[in-house]
């Protein structure tokens, strides 16, 4: 029989290895609590869902047979309108490996699409049935060495909060990494969910898109320390080039500075969270697959983050509740 169940999946090494039926979400977030105090270990995941499933009833219980149902949550970025028709601007690292992509704004959910993506620069168009209160305009000219910005995102998704996250900084270089001269260098923060959200100036216009921090690891294995505000974003130009080929109306207006308040509220109501859910034989693969600025980050472990918190520090959570 086929039908819509409630299960608790489990996760080994990002696939699925083993899908519970519970008779209600709660029971199954109990049971999801009990089977992660149990379980000490980076590898394993496990999920709470609504699935479609073929079913069985076994000495005299229910038993999933086959999830039929299995995009799962995987991650989140952020994202940006330019358009007054809901078109959205994103990494494509983002979306990549979404078999749905949902766009949360201002309280409301709506389903996006992938018109045109640029693999090589990581940016992607996508179309939305949402009409935003405001979009941002692509700056005329890119960004200068110290000038002022502000990123603006969702940061560890909702796992802080669901309202729009904004830091501020200045542009420190103007290429990335081995002189890569599609990138800024920025030393505003980014985190993960930060990818694909505006990098905004004082006129509030976009100089950039948000893409990539240093990994420390690697600064630490390459210079011997760990990097402090090395983040990149994608140029201007590059992002104009890319929404101009596909046919999208770029302003062509004079640049002039506006209040910071002006500032804050164009960003409140031009940047949305953006939502990725996919199949579950795609997860391995998420985890290998190398883009032009490093691995997909996957999410959090929401729960497992916020339950964290109240006893660890922030770096130390990341790494724990990492689906990595």
């Amino acid at each position: 029989m086929v039908e819509t169940v409630v299960a608790l999946l489990l996760f080994l090494n990002g696939n699925m290895i083993e899908h519970v039926h519970k008779e209600s979400l709660a029971q199954c977030n109990e049971s999801k609590k009990i089977a992660e105090s149990v379980v000490n270990t980076r590898n394993v995941v496990f999920v709470c869902k609504e699935v479609k499933a073929k079913t069985i009833i076994d000495d005299n219980k229910k038993k999933i047979v086959k999830v039929l149902d299995n995009n799962i949550f995987t991650g989140s970025g952020s994202g940006f309108f330019i358009s007054d028709e809901g078109h959205l601007v994103t990494n494509h690292h983002v979306v990549n490996y979404c078999n749905i992509t949902q766009v949360n704004y201002f309280g409301k959910t709506g389903k996006a699409k992938v018109v045109a993506y640029d693999r090589i620069n990581d940016l992607a168009l996508l179309e939305t049935d949402i009409t935003p209160k405001d979009k941002f305009d692509i700056s005329t000219q890119d960004a200068k060495l110290l000038d002022d910005i502000y990123v603006a995102g969702y940061p560890f998704g909702k796992a802080v909060s669901s309202s729009v996250k904004v830091t501020k900084g200045v542009v420190s270089a103007l290429a990335g990494l081995e002189n890569n001269y599609a990138l800024v260098q920025i030393d505003a923060a980014i985190q993960p969910g930060n990818s694909g959200g505006p990098i905004v100036n004082t006129n509030g216009d976009v100089v950039g898109v948000a893409v990539a921090k240093l990994d420390y690891k690697d600064a630490l294995e390459s210079y011997g320390v760990i990097p402090e505000n090395t983040n990149f974003g994608i140029k201007s130009s590059i992002l104009k080039n890319f929404t101009s080929a596909n046919r999208m109306k770029n302003s062509n207006k004079e640049p002039k500075e506006i209040p910071k308040d002006q500032v804050g509220e164009k960003i409140q109501n031009a940047t949305a969270y953006v939502g990725c859910y996919t199949a579950e034989t795609k997860i391995a693969a998420m985890k290998t697959v190398e883009t032009a600025f490093g691995q997909p980050k996957l999410a959090f472990d929401f729960l497992c983050y916020n339950n964290c918190k109240q006893r660890n520090s922030d770096s130390v959570c990341q790494t724990q509740c990492s689906l990595k």
